[in-house]
């Protein structure tokens, strides 16, 4: 699964450009970098609006109009991939409001005496990069006006993340691919194609601090590296 990611680079100039947004569908001014970005919190998403894509606030954990209350959203944080068209939560928003979710790395814990500890996958360069993502934006009974949320599509992992978890987000790995999730009457063959782990040595691992362990930390501290941990001779880091 995905349970928590970062975007933390602080231009967002440069955010937009690898994310291929025009210049008037550059973030807002409420940009601002997240070391640790949790379920139920607010980040941003890339759709396609008219052969253009629009960067927008949305809440992670995806709430459709039929549910009954917007705590449905923390059980819809991931969707997995063989199961998109299956499961009524992701099957309207599979065929028309897909999404890419800006990121440039998420967490996955190994467990060591009772105590989590974090792992934090990125790139090498450390590049902003792309999950695969769905969306919704409903209104709910009682409430005055829509809200728009997301859920991150997982799928098998590759070998780094295997060492760790056996699932892990879908990446978009280049502009062709964002280009094909995002087109509108895309095919669910294509789609389903670009569903697939990232390539062995697009991500590395590091172990990192565990202040990542609770939502209220959200700052550079929390990717400091964390000290030497005895099993980590068994894993890819």
């Amino acid at each position: 699964m995905c349970g928590r990611f970062t975007l933390t680079e602080e231009n967002a100039d440069w955010v937009a450009a690898q994310l291929g947004l025009e210049r008037d569908q550059l973030f807002e001014e409420t940009y601002t970098p997240r070391w640790n970005i949790a379920p139920m919190q607010p980040s941003w998403i890339v759709t396609a609006e008219q052969e253009a894509r629009r960067a927008r606030l949305a809440t992670w954990g995806l709430v459709n109009w039929f549910e009954s209350s917007r705590r449905a959203g923390a059980k819809h944080i991931n969707a997995r991939a063989e199961t998109l068209e299956t499961r009524r939560p992701y099957r309207e928003a599979f065929g028309s409001t897909r999404c890419v979710v800006p990121a440039d790395g998420f967490f996955e814990w190994t467990v060591d005496n009772g105590q989590r500890l974090p792992i934090w996958f990125h790139r090498p360069d450390r590049r902003v990069f792309g999950f695969a993502g769905l969306y919704a934006s409903a209104r709910l009974s009682g409430e005055a006006e829509a809200t728009t949320t997301f859920t991150i599509i997982t799928t098998l992992p590759n070998a780094t993340v295997a060492a760790v978890h056996d699932r892990m987000p879908v990446i978009l790995t280049d502009e062709t691919a964002i280009d094909e999730w995002l087109y509108p009457k895309q095919s669910p063959e294509r789609l389903h194609r670009l569903l697939s782990p990232a390539p062995d040595g697009f991500l590395q691992a590091i172990a990192v601090s565990t202040r990542v362990n609770s939502v209220a930390n959200d700052d550079p501290a929390c990717l400091d590296p964390a000290p030497p941990r005895p099993q980590q001779g068994a894993l890819p880091f």
